[in-house]
């Protein structure tokens, strides 16, 4: 309880009130949408961004003109997933300014574009969304962090740069991680010490679906979608300049990142360009400093885009050159594993209205050429470096997609057919190659309709059907295997009904059928794997995974309150895993990891309340659980996240904010055989930040993460736990700037 008030004081004791003087006028006033529904913490701004406020919990905003000499001004109002409004108002006045916002389909915060390209705010499935500002007050380096606290997410840990998004308990490519809706080609689900290859400072929204959305993304996706959104194809703009600028700087590792985007347009093209990087050091940790977990990164991107009456579209180059450490060799300060990565990435899109059956065709697509190397250093005795190439990825990767929607406008109904397909070339060499080199081709066909049943129920029903082609090659450590071709047609699809019996109570359930291929690792690996420090050895005898699920949601949004309850459980044939056999590789030292297939079971829940008891003051909590298990002995699977709860308090006045998160851990007993068991843990983080005008133009953001230096480590982890038994991150303070402009 020290700790708890210690915390409360911190926070509310960070900043006071920030105080009006010199009033010349005031305007007064208030903002809904549509249906006279209020919005609390829209912007209301001068033009020049000289004057400017938020409305407060009821939509109501007063605006301070401190000694202003004009006889008029124009307000620009603005929401998150509403179109801005421009207001002109004569001075004096003591006429209220009341302005109702119209609805942005493609934007608002109810409608998740990964879940329902269509433009639905029905729920099918649980799913979230973190904008641009609450991107800004988590200030992290990495995507696992950032989506930490979210309900259901974990984080798969290997120092800061390789840490990927587990959902429900599921990793690698049963979680698609996505560039906006398009595969990024990269190697980040493979394996645990690969990075995403996407800097986080360039994310201006992040949308996360939970559950099966195998009939848009893909058939093997039973955990869910992790869609990024950047910019760097603009579709939206006004004309004139516009961008943002972004400085981080950080204690723990001793780190520091700055970013910067910036846009010019005219009515009907925009021009956008980015840059960043991203310099820090090893993680310091209550128990020392975790060797080789340094991070070294730059990113830039450019990109036109065009519109005109029923078109707009684009394209777009980026690149990522990237250098991280791995924390293997950290019983030897004189060896140590580095990751040097690279990547250059072309991206299009185009959508054009239409007339009859459908509203709108959307076609996308990414080419990637991909570099990844995994070097072991060695310092000699005589100081000199020796550097051995362990392993070298070079992959070559096309995806694209075309989609025909027929809007949520629609009386009967909505919805969206489409075809995608995925090349992808892989050349594999280096002295620990882990596979045979590899081609795979992907052709897929998928759709999905919405029906009202009645005006409480709705139905939707997807289905996909995918071909994969897998051709398997020799190479300068294997030879050509004895079947090297493979070809799988995979049938996946969902059914889901949703229920609004009266405003502000949603439920739905959805029953899901998945089907995923076992990639080339799982297949041909036999190979030590410095990087993810295991012997690794697959099977090409593995049969195809077949997983049926069920989700159960319900949430209730009224007033002051809102509680969301999911519940799910799958089950999985031919469920394929690493699992630990307790030997050890005699050359390389390794832990000996071997591919297993057997049919499995995942269960659990997860439960999210939000309450707001005053004005500006909001608190969060939740309980996350999940389970998982072999069906034919009951024995857990590895790396399974413990279950945890969440609490989160917040107070944000719209000029300024501060809060702590409160997250507690159980300790994780479920473990596989080979396995140590995690204790329970506590972290406490607190945050606070001041936004300097009206709109968040200026703003600036700290946090404390771990504030009691909490030792710990986490199930997912794959740092050695003989070496270093507390790999986490320890006490560490976040300073972040934000222009926007």
């Amino acid at each position: 309880m020290i700790h708890l008030y210690t915390t409360l004081l911190l926070v509310f004791g960070l900043f006071p009130g920030i105080e009006n003087n010199n009033e010349s006028y005031n305007i007064f006033g208030s903002v809904t949408d549509s249906q006279n529904e209020p919005l609390p913490g829209a912007s209301v701004v001068s033009a020049d961004f000289t004057f400017g406020t938020a409305t407060d919990t009821n939509g109501d905003f007063v605006l301070e003109l401190r000694d202003y000499n004009e006889t008029e001004i124009e307000l620009v109002i603005s929401f998150v997933g509403y179109l801005t409004e421009r207001v002109t108002v004569s001075l004096p006045t003591d006429q209220a300014v009341n302005v109702a916002l119209r609805p942005n389909p493609l934007l608002r915060e109810d409608i998740l574009i990964t879940a329902s390209p269509a433009g639905s705010n029905r729920s099918f499935r649980p799913s979230s969304a973190i904008n641009l500002d609450n991107l800004q007050q988590r200030a992290t380096d990495n995507l696992g962090d950032a989506l930490s606290f979210e309900p259901g997410l974990s984080v798969r840990s290997f120092g800061s740069a390789p840490s990927r998004p587990v959902i429900r308990g599921f990793d690698g490519n049963r979680v698609l991680v996505l560039e906006n809706g398009e595969r990024m080609g990269d190697l980040g689900e493979t394996a645990p010490d690969h990075a995403l290859s996407m800097d986080m400072d360039a994310a201006e929204r992040i949308e996360i679906i939970r559950g099966p959305s195998s009939f848009l993304y893909g058939s093997g996706a039973i955990g869910g979608v992790v869609n990024l959104f950047n910019s760097d194809i603009p579709t939206e703009w006004a004309p004139g300049l516009s961008g943002r600028i972004t400085g981080t700087g950080t204690s723990v590792n001793e780190g520091g990142s700055g970013y910067g985007r910036v846009l010019y347009a005219t009515e009907n093209s925009a021009v956008n360009a980015r840059i960043g990087f991203r310099s820090t050091g090893d993680i310091r940790t209550p128990s020392g400093v975790l060797p080789d977990t340094f991070n070294e990164s730059f990113n830039g991107a450019i990109g036109v885009g065009f519109k005109n009456p029923g078109f707009v579209g684009g394209l777009a180059i980026s690149g990522l050159d990237q250098t991280y450490g791995l924390p293997e060799e950290i019983d030897d300060d004189d060896e140590r594993i580095e990751i040097r990565l690279n990547r250059i990435n072309v991206s299009g899109y185009g959508q054009i209205s239409m007339t009859g059956a459908f509203d709108q065709a959307q076609a996308r697509f990414n080419m990637s050429r991909y570099g990844h190397q995994e070097w072991e250093i060695e310092t000699e005795p005589d100081g000199s470096i020796d550097e051995d190439l362990e392993i070298d990825f070079r992959t070559i990767t096309f995806s694209g997609s075309l989609l025909l929607l027929r809007s949520e406008g629609r009386r009967d109904f909505s919805g969206a057919v489409g075809a995608s397909t995925q090349l992808r070339q892989l050349n594999v060499g280096g002295d620990e190659g882990l596979t045979p080199d590899g081609r795979n081709i992907n052709l897929a066909l998928f759709g999905y309709v919405e029906r009202p049943l009645t005006t409480a129920l709705s139905l939707q029903a997807g289905s996909r059907i995918d071909y994969n082609h897998l051709d398997v090659f020799a190479n300068s450590r294997f030879t050509e295997p004895e079947n090297p071709t493979r070809s799988d047609l995979a049938l996946s699809g969902s059914l889901g009904l949703n229920y609004r019996p009266f405003t502000g109570f949603e439920a739905g359930v959805q029953l899901a059928r998945s089907f995923r291929t076992p990639s080339i690792e799982e297949l041909y690996t036999d190979a030590a794997h410095i990087g993810a420090g295991a012997y690794e050895i697959g099977d090409p005898e593995l049969s195809n995974e077949i997983g049926y699920g069920a989700d159960l949601f319900a949430s209730y949004n009224h007033n002051f309150i809102t509680l969301e309850l999911n519940s799910f459980f799958y089950y999985i044939d031919n469920f394929i895993y690493y699992n630990p056999t307790g030997e050890t590789d005699q050359a390389s030292q390794l832990p000996i990891f071997v591919v297993l297939s057997d049919n499995a079971r995942y269960f659990g829940f997860e439960a999210d309340a939000l309450i707001r008891p005053a004005r500006f003051l909001e608190f969060r909590s939740g309980f996350d659980l999940v389970r998982a298990e072999r069906v034919s002995d009951s024995a857990d699977l590895p790396f399974i996240p413990p279950a945890r709860f969440r609490s989160q308090l917040s107070y944000d006045t719209g000029s300024w904010y501060t809060g702590a998160e409160f997250i507690h851990s159980l300790e994780q007993k479920r473990t596989a055989e080979n396995l140590d068991p995690t204790e329970a843990y506590t972290l406490v983080n607190i945050s606070a930040g001041i936004r300097f005008d009206a709109g968040g133009r200026h703003t600036l953001s700290t946090r404390v993460e771990n504030l009691y230096d909490e030792s710990y480590r986490i199930p997912l982890s794959r740092v050695d736990w003989s070496l270093f038994r507390n790999p986490m991150p320890g006490r560490g303070f976040t300073i972040r700037y934000q222009y926007v402009f």
